[in-house]
């Protein structure tokens, strides 16, 4: 089974924008069988439709959307915690994805931050970061260490492995990957030559594959990351574009 890890999805119809029915014409095209879907987000950063939409989009299709929830506390804390509770109490979302880079603050900030956090690993579900130099301070790895030691068991995907922007920072993400086994780094828009170096240091079954879709056209990644991998054994290769993923979200059936 082949399952993108990084999709975004969108409730408006505009240039750029990608709804559930576009991201299933690019996956069918492809092979793909699954993703996992979060808000694609507007300018104001307002969620709540996005979120709806892709709600309907699981309800639809089951079997191919992941839904993921996504939430902004710089709109609100109590706002983002009513959001919150409702993509995990009626949404049925698999996980949670936090933006402090796109979003404007620090990933484990006490008061906007960690108190998310917990409600999502008291939830039980998944936990994805953007982390990258884009925002090199908010999103350093350093930082998510931090909440796994907050919270150890809690499974966490290191979205784009610290390669959104320049220079990358997924050296840092590799060495304290080491230290966190329920760290996952999902490879979109990393460098190749970064992702084969977590492959080394860290074995296929902690990598998993995503495009970053539709910022980066999935055919782009997906054909790119057919050739980063051609030198995995069969089992490695299905681990990393898909297998690792469906294991960590318990959706292998």
């Amino acid at each position: 089974m082949i399952i993108d890890a990084d999709c975004h999805i969108s409730s408006r119809q505009a240039p750029g924008q990608m709804g559930v029915d576009d991201l299933l014409r690019q996956m069918d095209a492809l092979g793909v069988d699954r993703a996992v879907c979060w808000p694609m987000v507007a300018y104001d950063r307002e969620m709540a439709s996005d979120m709806r939409t892709i709600y309907d989009g699981a309800q639809r299709h089951p079997d191919r959307v992941i839904p993921f929830g996504g939430v902004n506390p710089k709109l609100g804390l109590q706002e983002a915690q009513d959001e919150l509770k409702r993509c995990i109490e009626v949404y049925g979302v698999k996980g949670v994805k936090l933006n402090g880079a796109r979003d404007g603050y620090y990933i484990d900030d006490p008061k906007l931050s960690l108190p998310l956090v917990d409600m999502i690993a008291e939830a039980g579900i998944a936990l994805a970061f953007h982390c990258g130099s884009n925002d090199f301070e908010r999103t350093h790895p350093y930082r998510i260490a931090k909440i796994s030691r907050r919270h150890p068991d809690l499974p966490i995907m290191i979205v784009h492995m610290g390669g959104s922007g320049r220079p990358s920072i997924t050296d840092a993400v590799i060495d304290l990957a080491r230290e966190h086994p329920t760290w996952y780094l999902i490879d979109s828009e990393a460098d190749y030559r970064q992702v084969l170096a977590a492959v080394q240091a860290l074995g296929a079954d902690r990598i998993c594959y995503g495009s970053d879709t539709p910022f980066c056209p999935m055919r782009f990644e997906f054909g790119l990351r057919g050739v980063v991998y051609q030198d995995l054994s069969p089992a490695e290769r299905a681990n990393v574009m898909g297998g690792n993923i469906a294991h960590m979200l318990g959706t292998e059936s």
